[in-house]
């Protein structure tokens, strides 16, 4: 996936969010995590004293919704998303809405979700300025990225093969559009307070399969490629034991 990609709406409504295999395949990577860090859980118990409506904002398959719901099923939440095949397995109440311009009036909104998915804004801080927008005054907006440096090693692994086999560019990722620590920047922009909740941990994969998986889930990736990264990551297991990388995700409660 090129760096264009990354937000043009043809691509992500009908390729890369149409369903969600792609997705799934991503966090199906956390599964060899240590410590295990349940976002949704943390999610959750960060807005359960939060008034409604809850809007989540590129809600995908609708895991924090669903889990607000039950959390607080007095409360109304809704889910929103530009792509139709996501709020499909999502669910109403719904909105098909582009997180740059939502149809929902200033200050509605008690809680705003937009979990890792502003790097997905053709203009992240637009996306800020319109979650910001809607809060209401005593309303909270949660945040979601990666770090800068969030899985790193298969990212390097990739690249490297990308330009060893074909003279090209490395692959454009997609916390150079948005990451935790430009995302912090752009949120004290825009709200009172804002309070970062970084979640550190370490994948360490026993074969090859979840890394080319999580890999070739993001954008065309061309399957000799994802070979000579398969063979690359199997000797490195072959050494070492298993594949280790670093991750860093991380929340900016904003309000």
């Amino acid at each position: 996936m090129v760096l264009d990609e990354l937000a043009d709406r043809t691509v992500l409504t009908t390729r890369e969010y149409a369903t969600p295999d792609r997705l799934n395949a991503r966090i199906a990577l956390y599964a060899y995590q240590e410590p295990r860090h349940d976002l949704v859980g943390s999610a959750v118990r960060l807005l359960h004293r939060a008034p409604g409506p809850v809007l989540d904002v590129g809600c995908g398959p609708g895991h924090y919704r669903a889990a607000l719901r039950v959390d607080r099923p007095d409360r109304a939440a809704i889910a929103c998303d530009l792509s139709m095949g996501m709020l499909l397995v999502a669910g109403s109440p719904a909105l098909v809405a582009d997180a740059a311009a939502l149809p929902v009036r200033d200050a509605s909104c008690g809680a705003v979700l937009a979990m890792h998915m502003l790097y997905h804004v053709p203009d992240p801080e637009a996306g800020v300025a319109e979650l910001a927008r809607v809060r209401a005054p005593d309303g909270t907006v949660l945040l979601s990225t990666n770090g800068a440096r969030d899985k790193r090693r298969p990212r390097d692994l990739h690249d490297e093969v990308v330009r060893e086999l074909t003279g090209g560019p490395a692959r454009r990722h997609l916390t150079r559009r948005f990451n935790l620590e430009d995302g912090e920047r752009m949120a004290r922009r825009h709200f009172r307070t804002v309070e970062r909740i970084d979640f550190v941990s370490t994948i360490a994969v026993p074969d090859p399969e979840p890394v080319v998986r999580w890999l070739g889930s993001m954008g065309d990736a061309a399957p000799a490629l994802l070979g000579e990264v398969r063979a690359r990551i199997t000797a490195i297991i072959e050494r070492e034991g298993t594949f280790r990388l670093d991750a860093h995700a991380g929340f900016l409660l904003c309000r």
